[in-house]
């Protein structure tokens, strides 16, 4: 993570400034520990700080896959593209275009659950020179295969990465312009109290620029998205009363695509034979 974002950035537990004590290079914190001035303590790891509680987050998804090297990225992406038609594939690409054009000229922006970095590989080859991007996933291990092909196609310049919770932003309050997320949000539970966050780091009139996945209602993906909770945010209806109860104001919600979700073992949701949507959400800070 670049030094100069150290600014922005604050404990988890308490919200207090934080100090980085150990070794960087080339304007980045490289390893070492983060403190608070209440002396909470968070270690920085190959360039990765991670700004999250154990306590706080010991229910969230711990990633199983390991990515040691590109071989093991580049693998994972191809087997996953296995299971989507070309036609979702394009409307896909469609959508994460969509999303790099619109906040191509943003200062800094905040991505939440970057996972794999699928967006950012994107975003980073497209923003204007000087501006920056910060990528957050819950586990590290999606966030260093993402570095490994960031630098690979030599657009790692532009990013940093933090391991965070998106229901504890490991950031100040009124610190961004802009958040973005790509299918992200639908995978944190408690999903209310992540658009609160998001509220709480933005600026007035900060802007919130997400891809969304949509189900019917009634639905047995929605059922399962209720019980995993995902459910507030599972359909647009749903979507638009949590910006209204977190402080946002919707300015467009666009469907890229919909169809019956076929069969793909490596998603929990949506469920094989139920209708989904892609969709990409504007919204502001009221």
């Amino acid at each position: 993570m670049k030094n100069s974002l150290l600014e922005i950035l604050s404990c988890p537990v308490c919200q207090k400034s934080l100090e980085f004590e150990g070794t960087s290079s080339d304007d980045r914190l490289v390893r070492g520990l983060l403190r608070c001035l209440n002396s909470h303590l968070y270690q920085v790891k190959d360039e990765i700080p991670i700004l999250k509680d154990p306590k706080l987050s010991e229910k969230e998804f711990v990633w199983k896959i390991e990515f040691p090297n590109l071989e093991k990225y580049d693998g994972i992406r191809k087997e996953y593209a296995s299971y989507l038609s070309e036609e979702q594939k394009e409307a896909d690409r469609a959508l994460i275009d969509e999303m790099a054009k619109t906040v191509s000229k943003e200062r800094l922006l905040l991505d939440v659950a970057s996972g794999m970095g699928t967006l950012l590989l994107v975003l980073s080859q497209q923003l204007e020179k000087g501006k920056n991007v910060l990528g957050t996933d819950i586990d590290g291990k999606p966030l260093r295969g993402a570095k490994l092909k960031l630098e690979e196609q030599k657009s790692y310049s532009q990013v940093s990465l933090c391991v965070m919770d998106g229901k504890y932003l490991a950031v100040k309050p009124q610190k961004l312009s802009c958040v973005t997320s790509y299918f992200g949000l639908d995978n944190i539970p408690e999903t209310k109290k992540t658009f609160q966050e998001v509220s709480r780091v933005l600026m007035p009139k900060g802007r919130l620029i997400s891809a969304n996945l949509w189900f019917k209602e009634g639905s047995k993906s929605l059922a399962l998205a209720e019980k995993l909770g995902f459910g507030a945010i599972a359909t647009e209806n749903r979507l638009t009363k949590t910006l209204e109860e977190t402080g946002f104001e919707l300015d467009s919600a666009e469907k890229f695509y919909s169809g019956k979700w076929h069969y793909n073992p490596m998603d929990r949701l949506p469920l094989e034979g139920d209708w989904f949507a892609h969709a990409l959400i504007l919204a502001h800070k009221k």
